[in-house]
C-alpha cells in the first residue's frame, strides 16, 4: 500500500524521519519495502498561472499562452497543444534547462514561428499519473505561490508498506496511524463523519434485500440527492495520485479516498439507473453476464456474489461495479454502498475473472463489523461538502446493532514463557491499551477485550504476538528455554532418505515430479483421464495441473522426455513421492492403514525408477550398454540389499490397470517371500515411448515404499567379518524360453543351502547354439565358508542346485 506522509499526518503527529518511521513500522510487522520521493526528479519545474490563452496563428491545434511564473521569471510565453487550458489555472511550467523524468530536457524553441519559453506539463510527463491528454491542473486559487518549485508545492514522500494478509485493519491511513500512535504515544485523530441530514428518509428511496446472508453479513446504504458530480478538489486528486489511484470524478474519488482513509471499500450507484432503488445481494445465476465499469462483459456463475436490481446484476460484490449503473457527470442522485462480503468468495471470484482490485484485496483480508457505517457517513459528508448534495435522513442497514467485543482469557505466566519476558498485569496493560485492547484483571489470568477491527486476534497466542510487537521484537533477548527437552522421536522421513541415498549411490539421478498432472499426460501413459478413481481439482491453475497423479509413471516419463528434448538420452532417474486415488467402497487393508482412511480419498508413498539410454561410465575401458530390464532388476535387488530387506522374487504378469503403459510379456511383479506383490517393473510400450518422444526401449519400475520398508529390519545389526575368503562359482543352464528367469533364481537360491551369500543372473543367451524356443541363463553364485575345509560343502551345494533345476524346471546343465 502506498502511504503519502502528508496524508498520514492528518491522523497522527509524526516527528520521526521517513527512514526512522519505516524502520519502526517494519519492526512491528508492517514492512516498508521502499521510500519514494515523488518529485525528486523534477528540476526547473515551477508553479505558474495562465494569464492569457489564444490560438496559435500558424496552427489550428496549438495555443499561445502567457504564464506568470512569479519569482521564477515573471511573465513568459509558452506554446502548448493541450485542449484543457483556461485563464486563471495554476499549471506546472518547465523552464528552459528543466529536466523531467526519463532525463528529458526542456529548451527554448521555436514552434511554427513562435518562441516557446519552456513547456506546460501533463501528469504523465511529470510521472504522477497516466493522463497524457491535457495539462496537469494544480488548482485555480491562491493556495500555491507562483514560482515555487513544483517538488516543494506538490512533491510527496510515499512509503510502500507491505501489509500482511491477516492485518486488513492496517490497510488504510487510519489503520497505520493507529499503529504509529501506539508506539509513539501520539493521539489518533479520526476523520469527521457527522452529517447534516435532510428530512427525506433514506428508506423511501433505497431498500436492500440480502438473499445470501452467509456471504454478506452487513450492508449499509445512504441516499444522496442534488449531486453536482464534477471534478474532485485538487488536494484530493493529489492525494489519490500519490496513493496510486487515478482521479475520475467527485463521487468516484470520494469512495476511493474513504477506502484508502478507513480501509472500507465503497461503491456509488447512479440511483436513477436502479429501479425503485431496490438492491438485491444474491449469488449469480449460471450464464448471467455483466458489463463492468472497465467495459468488459463477463460471464458469471453460481459461485459468485453479485449486487443486483429486480432483474439483473449491476455489480460484482466487493470487486467492481457495473457500467449500466456507473455515476457520470449527469448523475444527480446517488446510492452509496458500504458492505462486508465473504473474503474467500471475493478472492475466488476475482481470481476466476482475472479482476483483482483494491476493493477485493481489502475484502479478502476482512474488516470490522463497525466499519461500514462509519465509512458510509464519512463518504456522505465529503460528497455533501464537494458536490452540494443533500443526504437523506437515516441509513439502510441490515445489522446496525453494535457487536459485543470478543474476550480472550490469557495467562501472564504462559505468555511470559512463550516470549521470554518478565511480565505483570500493569506491564501487559501498558503494552496493549495503546493498541485499543481492553485489559481486565490484576492476577495471572487476564481478560483481554479485543477491538472490533482486530479480526486477527482470536486466541491467547495472538495476544502474545501483540505484546511482542508492542514491546519490540528487537528488544527481546534471546535465551535458551529452561524446560526439559522432549524425548527422542525418530524422523519418519529417515527411511525414505535412506532409499534416496542408496539410489543416488547406484548412479541414478533424483527428480521431483509435480504431484499434479493433466489429462494429456494420462492419455500418453495409457491411463484413463476420465477414470472414477482419479482425484480432480475443482479450481486448477491450468489444465496441465488438474489431476492428482495416480501413478509415478507420468512424472518419470515426463522426466525422460525432458532429457530427450535437451539431447540427453541417457537418463537413469528415480522419484520418491506420493500417489493418490479415490475409492468410495470399503477400504482395502492397505487403505485402512492410510491417514485418510474412511474418506474415500487415499494417498501413499511410492518409488518410481525409469531408465533410458546407456549406463553411466564405469571403469576405464568398460563397455557401456543400453538399459534393460536386467539393469532395472539389479537396481531393485541392490536397493533391497542396502536397506537389509530380503531380495524379492519376480513373477511374469501382464500390465495391470495402474501400469497400462508397459509392454505385454515384458512386465513382472515384484513379490515377497509370501508371494504378495508390492511393486512391478518392465519395459515401456514402444507406442507410449513414442507418444512421450522418448527414443530406445526405456524401462521403469514402481514400488510401494511402505511395503518395502516393512520388509527391512527395524534395527540394522553389523555382520561379523568372515574368517574365510568367499568362493565364487558360475553355472550355465538351458531351459525352455517360457521359464522366467525369476523362477530359475528362486529354485537356485532355495536349494543352495546356508552357505549361499549371493546370487545373480549375469547373462542371457538365445540363439542357434541352444536351439529354437530355448534360452541359456548364466548364474553367478557366491558362497561364504565358515572355516577351512568348506570347499567340499560348496560343491555339495552346487550339486544340489543342479539337481533341483533339472527336477523342477527341466534344465540342461551346460
Amino acid at each position: 500500500m502506498r502511504v503519502p506522509l502528508s496524508w498520514l499526518r492528518d491522523y497522527v503527529d509524526v516527528s520521526m524521519s521517513p527512514r526512522e518511521l519505516a524502520d519502526a513500522l517494519t519492526m512491528r510487522g508492517m514492512e516498508v519495502s521502499d521510500i519514494e520521493v515523488a518529485g525528486a526528479d523534477w528540476s526547473g519545474v515551477v508553479v505558474g498561472r495562465l494569464l492569457e490563452v489564444r490560438r496559435h496563428p500558424n496552427a489550428d491545434t496549438l495555443w499561445l499562452t502567457r504564464v506568470d511564473l512569479g519569482t521564477a521569471g515573471g511573465e513568459v510565453e509558452i506554446v502548448c497543444g493541450a485542449q484543457n487550458l483556461e485563464v486563471g489555472q495554476l499549471v506546472p511550467a518547465a523552464l528552459p534547462g528543466a529536466v523531467l523524468p526519463g532525463d528529458r530536457r526542456i529548451e527554448r524553441s521555436k514552434i511554427r514561428g513562435e518562441i516557446s519559453n519552456g513547456m506546460l506539463c501533463s501528469a504523465i510527463e511529470l510521472g504522477i499519473g497516466t493522463d497524457a491528454d491535457g495539462i496537469h491542473i494544480l488548482g485555480h486559487g491562491d493556495d500555491l505561490p507562483l514560482g515555487q518549485p513544483l517538488a516543494e508545492a506538490i512533491g510527496e514522500i510515499v512509503l510502500d508498506v507491505d501489509v500482511k494478509p491477516n492485518r486488513g485493519d492496517a490497510l488504510s491511513m487510519v489503520g497505520l496511524a493507529r499503529e504509529i500512535a501506539a508506539f509513539t504515544g501520539g493521539e489518533l485523530r479520526m476523520p469527521a463523519a457527522t452529517i447534516m441530514e435532510s428530512s427525506e428518509p433514506a428508506e423511501a428511496h433505497v431498500s436492500v434485500q440480502i438473499d445470501a446472508p452467509d456471504l454478506n453479513p452487513r450492508f449499509a446504504a445512504r441516499w444522496l440527492d442534488g449531486v453536482a458530480n464534477g471534478p474532485s478538489p485538487d488536494w484530493m486528486q493529489r492525494r489519490l495520485l500519490a496513493a496510486g489511484m487515478r482521479p475520475i470524478s467527485a463521487a468516484v474519488d470520494v469512495t476511493n479516498y474513504v477506502m484508502h482513509e478507513l480501509g472500507q471499500p465503497m461503491h456509488a450507484y447512479d440511483a436513477d439507473t436502479v429501479p425503485d432503488g431496490r438492491i438485491v445481494v444474491r449469488r449469480a445465476r449460471a450464464g448471467e453476464r455483466l458489463l463492468t465499469i472497465d467495459h468488459v462483459e463477463r460471464e458469471l456463475d453460481e459461485r459468485m456474489l453479485v449486487i443486483a436490481d429486480r432483474d439483473r446484476p449491476i455489480g460484482l460484490a466487493g470487486i467492481m461495479g457495473g457500467a449500466e449503473t456507473e455515476v457520470s457527470e449527469r448523475t444527480r442522485r446517488i446510492i452509496l454502498e458500504a458492505a462486508i462480503f465473504h473474503g474467500p468468495t471475493i478472492r475466488n471470484t476475482a481470481r476466476r475473472l482475472g479482476l483483482r482490485s483494491e476493493a477485493s484485496m481489502r475484502h479478502e483480508k476482512g474488516m470490522g463489523h463497525d466499519l461500514p457505517r462509519l465509512a458510509a457517513d464519512r463518504a456522505a459528508r465529503l460528497l455533501a461538502e464537494m458536490t452540494g448534495a443533500s443526504v437523506a435522513r437515516g441509513i439502510v442497514d441490515n445489522d446496525p446493532a453494535p457487536r459485543l467485543p470478543m474476550q480472550i482469557e490469557a495467562s501472564i505466566a504462559s505468555i511470559g514463557r512463550l516470549l521470554g519476558l518478565e511480565l505483570d498485569a500493569a506491564r501487559v496493560r501498558s503494552l496493549l491499551e495503546p493498541l485499543g485492547f481492553g485489559v481486565d484483571g490484576d492476577g495471572d489470568i487476564l481478560a483481554i477485550v479485543v477491538p472490533s477491527h482486530r479480526l486477527d486476534v482470536a486466541v491467547p497466542a495472538d495476544v502474545a504476538e501483540e505484546i511482542a510487537r508492542a514491546y519490540g521484537y528487537d528488544r527481546i533477548v534471546g535465551r535458551l528455554p529452561s524446560a526439559a527437552l522432549p524425548a527422542y522421536r525418530p524422523d519418519p522421513s529417515g527411511p525414505r532418505q535412506l532409499v534416496r541415498r542408496v539410489l543416488a549411490g547406484l548412479g541414478l539421478d533424483e527428480v521431483v515430479g509435480h504431484a499434479l498432472v493433466g489429462a494429456d499426460d494420462l492419455e500418453r501413459t495409457r491411463l484413463d483421464p476420465s477414470g472414477a478413481d482419479l482425484i480432480r481439482l475443482h479450481n486448477p491453475l491450468s489444465p496441465e495441473h488438474s489431476i492428482l497423479r495416480p501413478s509415478m509413471a507420468p512424472s518419470l516419463l515426463s522426466g525422460l522426455a525432458e532429457n530427450a528434448r535437451h539431447r540427453q538420452p541417457d537418463a537413469w532417474l528415480f522419484d520418491l513421492g506420493k500417489i493418490y486415488w479415490y475409492h468410495p467402497g470399503p477400504p482395502t487393508p492397505r487403505e485402512q492403514a492410510s491417514e485418510t482412511a474412511g474418506t474415500g480419498r487415499y494417498e501413499s508413498w511410492e518409488l518410481g525408477i525409469a531408465l533410458s539410454g546407456r549406463a553411466a561410465a564405469g571403469y576405464p575401458g568398460e563397455p557401456r550398454h543400453h538399459a534393460d530390464v536386467a539393469d532395472l532388476k539389479g537396481i531393485v535387488d541392490a536397493l533391497h540389499d542396502a536397506i537389509g530387506a530380503p531380495r524379492p522374487s519376480y513373477r511374469a504378469e501382464e500390465p495391470d490397470r495402474r501400469h497400462p503403459h508397459r509392454h505385454p510379456g515384458r512386465t513382472a511383479l515384484i513379490v515377497d517371500a509370501a508371494g504378495r506383490a508390492y511393486g512391478s517393473l518392465g519395459e515401456v510400450h514402444p507406442r507410449v515411448a513414442e507418444a512421450w518422444g522418448i527414443g530406445g526401449r526405456p524401462v521403469d519400475a514402481s514400488i510401494a515404499i511402505d511395503r518395502l520398508l516393512a520388509l527391512a529390519p527395524s534395527v540394522r545389526r553389523s555382520t561379523p567379518i568372515p574368517s574365510a575368503q568367499p568362493i565364487d562359482r558360475d553355472l550355465a543352464i538351458v531351459v525352455d524360453d517360457a521359464v522366467p528367469a525369476g523362477d530359475v533364481l528362486r529354485v537356485a537360491s532355495t536349494s543352495a543351502g546356508p552357505l549361499l551369500a549371493g546370487l545373480h543372473l549375469f547373462d542371457v543367451y538365445r540363439g542357434d547354439q541352444v536351439g529354437r524356443g530355448r534360452v541359456s541363463y548364466a548364474l553367478a553364485f557366491r558362497f561364504q565358508p565358515t572355516g577351512a575345509g568348506d570347499e567340499a560343502a560348496v560343491e555339495k551345494s552346487l550339486n544340489k542346485v543342479r539337481g533341483s533345476l533339472r527336477h523342477h524346471l527341466g534344465a540342461e546343465i551346460r
